[in-house]
Formats: C-alpha cells, sequence, structure tokens
C-alpha cells in the first residue's frame, strides 16, 4: 500500500472491505434468518437453511434490477431495506379469468419503482 493519510486508509481501504464480504454474510445471516436452525432434525435445519438461501437468491435477483431503475436512494438498499419498502405493502389484488390486477396502496411511496422492476 502507498503511504496515505489514517483516515484516507480507513474509508478508502477499511471500510470497503465490509461491502465485499461482511455486509453479505451479515445479509444471509440476519436479515434473510439463515441462522436459526433451531430443530433438533437434521432435514428440518437443511430445510430452513436452503429455504433462506433461496431467500436471498431472490433478493439479489431484486437488487440487481433496483440497479437498473432510476431511483438512486434503491441502489443502496439491503435485504431489510427492500423487504420492508418493496415487500410489505398493502395491495388488492383481484383475479378474473383473463387476467389478475393489482391496485397498490395510495401511501407506497416506492410505487413507481415497483412497477419498473415488475415490468423489466
Amino acid at each position: 500500500m502507498k503511504e496515505k493519510q489514517a483516515r484516507e486508509i480507513y474509508f478508502g481501504f477499511y471500510v470497503k472491505r465490509g461491502e465485499a464480504s461482511e455486509n453479505r454474510i451479515k445479509e444471509v445471516k440476519n436479515m434473510c434468518f439463515s441462522d436459526r436452525l433451531s430443530n433438533h432434525g437434521y432435514w428440518a435445519n437443511f430445510l430452513r437453511l436452503f429455504i433462506s438461501s433461496l431467500a436471498y437468491e431472490m433478493f439479489l435477483l431484486i437488487k440487481q434490477k433496483i440497479k437498473k431503475t432510476s431511483v438512486e436512494a434503491a441502489k443502496k438498499w439491503q435485504v431489510s431495506s427492500i423487504r420492508t419498502y418493496l415487500l410489505k405493502v398493502g395491495a388488492t389484488i383481484k383475479i378474473t379469468k383473463k387476467r389478475i390486477y393489482y391496485q397498490l396502496s395510495k401511501a407506497f411511496v416506492y410505487k413507481d419503482l415497483f412497477r419498473e422492476i415488475i415490468t423489466q
């Protein structure tokens, strides 16, 4: 490493290391609940871990779609933010013979982002 000020090293190198691996581990463990393997049976714990891994993969796909949108604030969201802002939303769903209609809540702030992700 080149000689730099301690502040430059801290913010330029040390803090960024978390983005590479530590934050991803935290997302899988805490936000997708993969650390909850409290059952006594192997297969039950295996299934829980498998479902948590699938959920994390789903969130990674959503993250990729968010990066293609125009909403800059959303590009920095972690799994918990995506779950809170995009998935925990009140909506009315109407199913007919030919179509499925949905009407999002009027209080939903990220309605345009949600539609943009769905139509990609």
